[in-house]
């Protein structure tokens, strides 16, 4: 009994977005790699750039301070020498030079009074090292908003003496150094980038080419290589490696599949010839001789069978059936494969459902796929008891970086262990449950060399109870 559902599914494929190749690119290790080197390279740039700039600013703050403890000392000898009066003219003098970054203030701090100087007022000021704001101390115009770097020193008859230099073209000098080095740093950063998506370009392109390569010969193309470029470098020492490694796969894996296919060619021979015979005897002899002879047909035609899907395996295998690759709509093929095989599963009284469709078609070859779809449909049956159900499905899944058509044909029979499940895609390999029913272990390596060859997937999944045979073919 069939039933059929519809349900409509969008066919509309899904594109990358901008966040999906970044992600991609992201996911690169030669990016990852070079990306790495970049930051270090920038981390290591900006380290020495800060040494530099700290080097150089400090520089200039220790020359200020040079010239003014030389200064404070020129000064303090007159005063020692000559006295207050000596050194009050001596200040006058320095400031006729108008060298307007120098800062002096000779006040007495007993009653406050200013004595020389070029501030008109006071500051809160204590000894030693210090830096002031001129902006309320002084009426000159050039030294509005600008800061001092003074230093502070007593002398006898209560006086207090401050020597010092307006900072402002430090301040100046300091702020050109840093954009410099900004200027610097951006310089390096657009070199480093160009220079790093050059050579993670470069890289990449030569990994991609290996890549490629081994995908393709991965899909059967046994006879492609990696090309080199001849620069001896290291990607032609590891492409030269590699393509000796094949060479060696690829002779070996001809020796295989010779030896299987005489075996196999050169007894199909001699067992067509023998169920020939056994047919002929068959006609001429008694009913009870007729009975065994018509049992050693059936174990003839079991080990033809096998000897024939061990041809076909090895053929689509080694990539010698290319296959006929056209335009096809699946849900078209499972209808005809259901029609196929609903007899036999009313005999059963097993119930087909065809629980999802849409209408996708996919770049295949049918026969191939018949092949696999009608193998997977006659375990359903074999190993389905009687009333059992069967379920079909055919859906379009979206991914994030793909877009397939998954397949799967599910029934309630008596499974198969998860232990085991990789196994049975070997050729020969049985089930202990399963070897009461005939047959010859080869169907299901038939059907994984035929979706392998399509590059999709095969997976078994529980289906409590039951197995679902879920198939995933690219669009």
């Amino acid at each position: 009994m069939l039933l059929k559902t519809h349900n409509p599914v969008n066919n509309e494929a899904a594109s990358l977005d901008f966040k999906q190749r970044i992600r991609k690119i992201a996911h690169n290790s030669t990016f990852r790699m070079v990306f790495l080197y970049f930051a270090l390279f920038i981390l290591s740039s900006l380290i020495l750039l800060s040494f530099i700039y700290w080097s150089t600013v400090g520089y200039i703050y220790k020359q200020l301070d040079h010239h003014i403890e030389y200064d404070m000392e020129r000064l303090q000898n007159i005063y020692n020498t000559g006295g207050k009066e000596r050194l009050i003219d001596a200040i006058e003098i320095s400031l006729k030079q108008k060298n307007y970054d120098s800062i002096y203030l000779l006040y007495n701090k007993k009653n406050k009074q200013i004595l020389a100087g070029n501030l008109n007022k006071i500051p809160y000021i204590k000894a030693g090292w210090q830096i002031i704001d001129l902006s309320a101390l002084t009426d000159d115009p050039l030294q509005q908003n600008h800061s001092a770097r003074i230093l502070v020193m007593s002398l006898p008859e209560n006086l207090i003496f401050m020597n010092g230099l307006d900072i402002e073209s430090a301040h100046q000098q300091e702020h050109m150094i840093f954009n410099s080095l900004i200027t610097g740093i951006a310089i390096i950063l657009l070199l480093g980038t160009i220079g790093g998506f050059i050579i993670s370009i470069s890289t990449i392109k030569k990994i991609n080419l290996i890549n490629d390569t081994i995908y393709q010969i991965s899909q059967g193309y046994f006879s492609l290589r990696i090309p080199s470029r001849g620069t001896d470098d290291d990607y032609d020492l590891l492409a030269k490696n590699i393509n000796e490694m094949l060479n060696q796969i690829e002779k070996l894996m001809q020796g295989m599949q010779n030896i299987s296919n005489n075996i196999a060619h050169d007894l199909r021979t001699p067992l067509t010839r023998l169920r020939g015979r056994l047919e002929v005897i068959q006609n001429d002899c008694s009913q009870a001789t007729s009975e065994g002879i018509q049992e050693a047909l059936i174990e003839t035609d079991n080990l033809l069978s096998a000897f024939n899907a061990m041809l076909r395996i090895n053929k689509v295998e080694s990539g010698a059936h290319k296959g006929h690759f056209t335009s096809i709509i699946i849900d078209d093929l499972l209808d005809d494969v259901v029609a196929f095989y609903e007899p036999l599963a009313e005999d059963k009284e097993i119930s087909i459902t065809f629980e999802v469709r849409n209408n996708t078609s996919i770049n295949a070859d049918r026969d191939m796929l018949f092949q696999a779809f009608t193998n997977l449909f006659d375990n359903a049956i074999k190993y389905t008891p009687q009333q059992g159900s069967i379920t079909v499905s055919s859906e379009l899944i979206n991914t994030t970086d793909s877009q397939y058509l998954q397949v799967s044909i599910a029934d309630t029979g008596i499974g198969i262990p998860e232990n085991e499940r990789k196994k049975v895609l070997e050729p020969f390999y049985r089930l202990e449950k399963h070897r009461d029913h005939q047959g010859n272990g080869l169907g299901l390596s038939l059907v994984a060399a035929i979706v392998k060859s399509h590059k999709g997937s095969i997976e078994f999944l529980d289906n409590d109870p039951g197995l679902r045979v879920s198939i995933q073919l690219p669009i």
